[in-house]
């Protein structure tokens, strides 16, 4: 009977498994379900369900990865699944401690350390995220993935060269990655080549139609986040995307603060009033441009802009 009950177990958690890739969460739940009715004591099904409601966007997915930890408190996979269960979510800080934690108990896994440091990037930390990331590439030189990250990384750290040399490998080791498609779409962008941009962001809709990121970045609706707030993205980004950035935002800042102040201009006809009103409207409009980069699109995966 008990090896019955194994093999129904199994099956159990491989139907939940499949179901959970398949979108198909709620009955991915109860399956998992019916696995900790046969066994309670085994920490699997406990973190399936956790994943399944991450995914569901549901505040209560920590407390099944916890559950599995509190059966399994030496196995490192569980925190990577309570850690998964905030990034999933958007939860990035909270993410730190359960992968540090799973990180302290097997510090050389490459696939940990790629994590934490994608996860220090969404907590701006570009320089930690850098020191994870090159750990992870000594133990793991081929992985696609921690290139494309090591790229955002020296992005941020404005060393183009390095950021386009990872950005290079990624391609070579994955060319068929959607995610880092869209990320060859955000580079060529934010250099203004709107033309190689598009083909790399058709690119990766074509190999994953549901991203969110390269419908931004044609101007298309997001998915289900249409609304003012994709249409003030788009035209924010059509903004920032301008070229000679380095030179335009401090001007910019100059002619936004000085004729904001300084209007009306004394002894000035009201058509020169216009027109500097204007220019001071147009400089405000670039600089939130950069505001709402930083708030809405570092969320959506925008991070070659």
């Amino acid at each position: 009977m008990q090896a019955e009950d194994w093999a129904r177990f199994q099956r159990y958690l491989r139907q939940a498994q499949f179901l959970q890739q398949s979108g198909r969460y709620k009955e991915s739940i109860e399956r998992s379900q019916s696995a900790i009715g046969l066994f309670p004591d085994e920490s699997k099904p406990y973190v399936q369900i956790a994943y399944a409601l991450a995914h569901m966007k549901s505040p209560e997915a920590p407390e099944w990865a916890l559950k599995a930890i509190a059966k399994q408190p030496q196995n490192p996979l569980w925190r990577t699944a309570l850690s998964d269960t905030y990034t999933l979510r958007g939860k990035w800080k909270q993410a730190v401690k359960p992968m540090s934690e799973a990180i302290a108990m097997d510090p050389t896994n490459p696939r940990l350390l790629s994590m934490m440091g994608l996860i220090l990037l969404h907590r701006r930390m570009p320089k930690s995220a850098l020191s994870y990331l090159g750990r992870s590439l000594e133990l793991d030189p081929t992985n696609a993935v921690t290139h494309q990250r090591m790229s955002i990384v020296f992005q941020k750290l404005r060393k183009k060269k390095e950021s386009e040399e990872h950005l290079r490998k990624a391609l070579e080791l994955q060319p068929d990655n959607p995610n880092i498609q869209a990320s060859l779409g955000w580079h060529f962008l934010s250099r203004g080549k709107f033309g190689a941009a598009e083909d790399a962001f058709y690119e990766a809709l074509r190999i994953n139609p549901t991203l969110v990121a390269p419908k931004v970045g044609l101007g298309a609706p997001a998915s289900f986040r249409k609304g003012p707030t994709d249409i003030i993205l788009r035209a924010a980004l059509r903004l920032y995307s301008l070229p000679y950035r380095i030179v335009l935002l401090p001007i910019h800042v100059v002619l936004a603060f000085v004729l904001t102040v300084n209007l009306p201009l004394p002894n000035a006809t009201w058509q020169v009033n216009a027109i500097v009103l204007a220019v001071a409207i147009w400089s405000w409009c670039y600089l939130l441009s950069i505001l709402v980069i930083i708030i809405i699109g570092t969320r959506r995966g925008m991070h070659f802009v």
